[in-house]
C-alpha cells in the first residue's frame, strides 16, 4: 500500500491535476482533541500548498498541544514529502490560524472541514489521480477478495496460500511504514509494492505447506479484518487508545481462530466471506478515494513522521455498509453451494468421503 512519501530529496516540480472532488454535504471529524485535529488538517493544507508550487509564505496552522506538532512548526525551513518521488524544501512564515473550526450550527459541536480542507485531506491520503502502485494494489486486493468470497471454502490449498499471502503482505507493509524515514524510501512506491508482494509470496508458500497451522490463520485473518471494520465505524475509531486497539484486534483474531477449531465449517465460511468482502471494498477505495483507507492508516501507522487522521462521512459509511452486504451474500452462496448442495468439507476431497461411507 503506497503512502505519501518519496524516494529522494529533490525539488522536482509537480504538474498538479484536479483532485478528487469533495462531497457537497458536511464532513464531521473527531480526533483525540480538537486542537490536534485542527493542527493536522492545517498541516495537510500547508503540505498541499507547498507541493503544488504555492509561493505564499503565510501558512495557516493551528496551535496544538501535541509536542511533536509544535516542534515541527517552530522550524523556519521545512522539508515537505510530496510523494511520488518529490521532496521540497521551503522557508515559510507561520501564523496561528486554524482552518478547521467548530461550527455553531453543528449540534454535536464537533469540528467541521470545508471543501478545500477535504480536498487536501484526500490529497494527503491518495495524492492526485490514481498512481500505478495504487491501481495495482487495488486490483490485487479486489481479485483476492473475489476469490475468497466465491471460492474460499471450495478450494483448500489455494485458500491457505492466499491467506498466507495477505497476512505476510500486510505485516510487511506495517513494518515498512512504521520504519520509514522522514525523507521516504528510495523508489517508495516500487519498494512498498515489491517488498510486500515478495514477502506475501513467502507467506503463501508457508501457508500451503504448513496447512495444519495455516488453516487456523484463516479464522484469525477473518477476525483481524472484522475487528478493523468494527473500529472504523467512528471518526478517530471506536477505540482511541492505540494499545487497546491492538489488543482488541489480536483478541478478536484469537477468538475466531479458536472458534474455527470448534465450528470449523461455519467459521471458515464466515471468515473467507468477510476477508473477501473487506478486501474488495478496500481495493475499490484506491480508485474511489472515499477516505476509508485512513482508518487503516490511523490504526497501523504509528510512524512519528506521519500525521494521520480519520474523517467519517457518507461515502465511508457506504463503503463500510457494503462490506456487510457482500459478506452476507458470500456466506449465503458458499453455504448453499458447498454445504447444502454438494456436502463438502473444507480440505476433504469428495471421493475420499464416498470411500469412507462405503
Amino acid at each position: 500500500m503506497p503512502t505519501q512519501t518519496s524516494p529522494s530529496i529533490q525539488s522536482a516540480s509537480i504538474q498538479p491535476v484536479q483532485p478528487t472532488q469533495p462531497p457537497s454535504h458536511s464532513q464531521y471529524l473527531v480526533k483525540r482533541d480538537d486542537d490536534n485535529i485542527q493542527a493536522t488538517l492545517s498541516l495537510y493544507q500547508n503540505w498541499a500548498s507547498v507541493c503544488n508550487n504555492d509561493n505564499n509564505n503565510q501558512v495557516a496552522v493551528a496551535i496544538s498541544i501535541d509536542p511533536k506538532m509544535q516542534q515541527l512548526w517552530q522550524t523556519v525551513t521545512q522539508t515537505v514529502n510530496c510523494g511520488h518521488g518529490t521532496v521540497k524544501t521551503v522557508t515559510r512564515t507561520i501564523t496561528a490560524t486554524a482552518t478547521a473550526t467548530t461550527s455553531g450550527t453543528n449540534p454535536t459541536n464537533t469540528p467541521t472541514c470545508d471543501q478545500q480542507c477535504w480536498s487536501d485531506y484526500l490529497w494527503h491520503t491518495y495524492g492526485y489521480g490514481i498512481s500505478v502502485a495504487q491501481a495495482l494494489t487495488g486490483i490485487v486486493c479486489m481479485m483476492i477478495g473475489i476469490y475468497f468470497m466465491v471460492f474460499g471454502f471450495r478450494f483448500f490449498r489455494p485458500t491457505l496460500g492466499f491467506t498466507g499471502f495477505v497476512f505476510f503482505a500486510v505485516m510487511t507493509w506495517i513494518g515498512l511504514t512504521n520504519n520509514e524515514p522522514a525523507s521516504g524510501y528510495p523508489n517508495t512506491d516500487l519498494l512498498y509494492v515489491c517488498v510486500s508482494a515478495g514477502m506475501g509470496l513467502v507467506g503463501a508458500g508457508l501457508g500451503v505447506f504448513f496447512f495444519v497451522i495455516s488453516i487456523y490463520m484463516v479464522g484469525g485473518l477473518g477476525g483481524f479484518y472484522f475487528a478493523v471494520w468494527i473500529l472504523s465505524w467512528k471518526a478517530s475509531l471506536i477505540i482511541t487508545v492505540k494499545v487497546a486497539q491492538i489488543c482488541f484486534i489480536i483478541g478478536v483474531g484469537l477468538v475466531t481462530a479458536i472458534l474455527l477449531y470448534l465450528l470449523e465449517t461455519y467459521i471458515l465460511i464466515m471468515s473467507t466471506a468477510f476477508i473477501g468482502a473487506y478486501l474488495v471494498l478496500f481495493g475499490l477505495d484506491f480508485f474511489a478515494h472515499t477516505g476509508m483507507l485512513n482508518a487503516w492508516l490511523l490504526i497501523f501507522d504509528a510512524n512519528p513522521n506521519h500525521f494521520n487522521s480519520y474523517m467519517i462521512q457518507r461515502p465511508v459509511l457506504v463503503m463500510l455498509s457494503f462490506v456487510a452486504v457482500l459478506f452476507l451474500m458470500s456466506v449465503g452462496w458458499q453455504y448453499y453451494w458447498n454445504v447444502m448442495r454438494h456436502k463438502r468439507s473444507f480440505g476433504v476431497p469428495k471421493k475420499a468421503k464416498v470411500v469412507e461411507n462405503e
